[in-house]
């Protein structure tokens, strides 16, 4: 009777522990996908809290998409930006921040991830194709449960600060966290490096002041602008902040500059100029080529683009800026390549030339090109118009006289002076053609 008992007492523990057992992984098996729609979804609530019975479902979870995106993120970005893109103090800033968010176009960002930030730890990413750079930066959009306003960014704009006047402003508000020469995190910073070149070949000076303008809500990086600044700082103070910065890697300005000329030239000059000023015969003349960039000053193309060209398609352009027109011209120096050796042109020289004869020569070896009355492209001459007053009124005599004796290589237009020119016509014929032109 008693091994009866103890038996039938051994079966009922038995079966107390396989029923625990049972439950265990119950509980476990319904838990885990709610574990899995805490863990991952946008928000960071604490897995621990209850989810609301009225949420929908589709809230608990996330989508096959967000679970993509967020791993994608999570192998390439989280190491150092952290999975929620809140960054590391001295080692990554905070990209998943709603005033970087704001400022930073979807380009922007594509950019830098792919071009990386020279001297810092985030190296270049071509590997990455741009539908994962969109993944990513859906991800990071998705951070925020409300819509952010984007802040507009003139990625062209730039500022003629006094850099004198920014290093004293720099020391006393930026180097604390950026370091003295804004190295940022490689000196020990709790910045970034704003003063590397990494930083400065890829934002523009707008960016850089709407970012102290604004700041970084959640991050060291206060507002420094206005009243409410951290510092009450003028715009005027940031701008010379900006030049200071660019002016002390002298390789990074040129860079800038040069950048800045190539949006600025691919914006209003190369629908007609074409690409790299190669110009289009028929259309618009090469401004690229080194014998026209050898002959003509800074002061001549300062010249024809705020006066425009009367009576062809080059109209005044008197909304560009001095410094636009000088990045212009910095990136159209730098097209031929090799350095161009400039010739002198005489601004004020006048030739008194016989305009009959040289209405004989024009016809017979410039008219093909420029039209019966120099009319150019309107006329349907595979040259520019060199009678027409917007020609006429902004060069020189000398400038046409030399423009004929060396050509321009590489153009329809061969140097016509000697004997090695297409016509070995003297100088005193080219003289004669000048005068036509101005009628004399």
């Amino acid at each position: 009777m008693s091994r009866s008992r103890g038996a039938l007492r051994r079966m009922f523990i038995v079966q107390k522990i396989w029923y625990g057992i049972g439950l265990l992984a119950l509980m476990t098996f319904w838990s885990i996908p709610t574990i899995i729609a805490h863990v991952f979804r946008p928000n960071t609530d604490s897995i621990t809290k209850p989810i609301a019975v009225a949420k929908p479902e589709s809230a608990q979870y996330p989508t096959h998409d967000q679970y993509e995106a967020l791993m994608l993120f999570g192998r390439q970005c989280a190491m150092c930006h952290n999975w929620d893109g809140s960054g590391k103090i001295g080692i990554a800033p905070s990209i998943g921040n709603r005033d970087f968010l704001a400022l930073s176009s979807d380009e922007f960002i594509k950019q830098t991830v792919r071009e990386g930030r020279v001297g810092t730890a985030m190296v270049p990413r071509r590997d990455l194709t741009n539908a994962q750079l969109d993944q990513i930066i859906g991800h990071l959009r998705s951070l925020h449960p409300k819509e952010i306003k984007p802040i507009a960014v003139d990625p062209l704009l730039s500022f003629d600060g006094v850099a004198e006047q920014g290093g004293p402003k720099y020391a006393a508000y930026c180097s604390s966290c950026h370091g003295p020469n804004g190295e940022g995190y490689t000196a020990g910073g709790v910045g970034p490096g704003i003063g590397l070149p990494g930083f400065l070949e890829q934002v523009s000076d707008d960016y850089i002041l709407q970012t102290v303008k604004h700041g970084r809500v959640g991050t060291p990086m206060r507002a420094f602008i206005g009243s409410q600044g951290l510092a009450n700082l003028a715009e005027e103070d940031v701008h010379d902040i900006i030049a200071f910065l660019r002016q002390r890697n002298p390789a990074t300005r040129a860079h800038y500059e040069e950048d800045m000329g190539l949006a600025l030239y691919d914006r209003h000059c190369a629908m007609c100029h074409q690409s790299e000023g190669r110009g289009k015969v028929g259309l618009a003349p090469s401004i690229g080529n080194r014998d026209f960039l050898a002959l003509a000053s800074d002061q001549f193309i300062r010249r024809t683009v705020r006066r425009g060209r009367v009576g062809t398609a080059m109209a005044p352009r008197p909304d560009l800026t001095d410094r636009q027109l000088e990045q212009i011209i910095t990136y159209l120096r730098t097209l031929p390549g090799d350095a161009v050796a400039a010739i002198h042109v005489d601004e004020d020289l006048e030739y008194d030339g016989d305009g009959a004869h040289g209405r004989a020569v024009f016809a017979t070896y410039c008219s093909p090109c420029h039209g019966v009355n120099g009319e150019g492209y309107a006329a349907g001459g595979s040259g520019p118009a060199i009678r027409m007053p917007g020609f006429l009124n902004v060069v020189s005599d000398d400038f046409i006289f030399k423009t004929v004796k060396y050509g321009r290589t590489g153009t329809p237009m061969r140097s016509f002076i000697g004997a090695r020119g297409l016509a070995n016509l003297a100088e005193a014929d080219v003289r004669d053609v000048i005068s036509f032109l101005r009628n004399r």
